[in-house]
């Protein structure tokens, strides 16, 4: 008997052990995808963490906060679906303001979704206004009387939208930008050379969305040349809000979401819970059991 009491303490024991490494490895190897909060790498968030943000891991969160006192940033590597749209636009609609950058699938997403017919025409680059690179491009938002600098931006050609969409502005490149069609980082004869949209403002009752056709504007990579537009956006006590929701599938990413709140629980939380479980295994299978 004592010895089948040993054995369930050492598969306890091993069992404990294992679940604390997986917590561990989790916590400890980075995630570096895209506009994760908790990635430090160019196209990562952790920059705009340190600058206060917060983060929500589902769309439906936005039910319960004040949208006249949020501004909500969604950035994504993929499609937005058309109930998380649904949401979105509820919620600018109640006052929101809503800044969606990313790949090009899910910037075309937002704008069918608000009606636009657009046709994707590729990269665009400018040898002239820039900054570091022809990628990384400077656009002039003249409604706000400030400049952008756009990580990777790409145009779309738009044949139409819908009569519901009232569409305040649009913003431009300089003249001297050209759309990088065969993406050979030159320009090469034949390419459109121009002036071409790259962000969109709509309104919605009282509330913004605004669409940035850019694979990066609050990323590490750009962030410290757009923090004061940020900061003049979220003027009047916004809190700056980081959609997260696209990671509910990935286990590691999300998992770290959770231990790592932006809410304030800490790991530490994780490991003590640990503790007290091994202790209460112990006291269950070592202490009560008979001889």
């Amino acid at each position: 008997m004592r010895v089948v009491k040993n054995r369930s303490l050492i598969v306890v024991y091993l069992a404990v052990i294992l679940i604390l490494l997986a917590i561990s490895l989790i916590m400890v190897l980075p995630v570096n995808s895209d506009y994760y909060v908790l990635n430090s790498s160019d196209m990562g968030h952790s920059e705009l963490v340190d600058q206060k943000a917060l983060w929500i891991t589902s769309i439906k969160t936005l039910r319960e906060l004040n949208a006249t006192r949020t501004l909500l940033i969604v950035a994504r590597s993929r499609p937005l679906d058309s109930r998380d749209l649904e949401q979105i636009v509820e919620f600018t609609s109640r006052g929101g303001i809503v800044i969606t950058y990313g790949f090009k699938d899910f910037i075309e997403s937002v704008l069918r979704g608000l009606g636009f017919e657009v046709t994707y025409l590729g990269v665009i680059r400018d040898p002239v206004f820039s900054k570091s690179s022809p990628l990384r491009v400077i656009v002039n938002l003249t409604v706000w009387n400030i400049t952008l600098l756009l990580d990777t931006p790409y145009t779309y050609q738009v044949s139409r939208y819908s009569s519901s969409v009232d569409l305040l502005f649009t913003a431009y490149t300089s003249m001297f930008s050209y759309i990088d069609e065969n993406v050979n980082e030159l320009y090469d004869i034949g390419e459109p050379i121009g002036v071409f949209s790259v962000i969109y403002v709509v309104r919605i009752n009282s509330g913004l969305i605004i669409v940035i056709c850019a694979r990066g504007v609050f990323t590490n990579s750009v962030l410290g040349d757009n923090v004061d537009w940020l900061e003049y956006l979220a003027g009047g006590g916004r809190s700056v809000i980081i959609d997260q929701s696209e990671f509910r599938d990935n286990i590691p990413a999300y998992f770290k979401l959770l231990v790592f709140s932006s809410r304030g629980i800490s790991p530490l939380y994780v490991l003590l819970a640990s503790i007290i479980i091994a202790m209460v295994l112990y006291y269950v299978f070592y202490r009560e059991s008979p001889a």
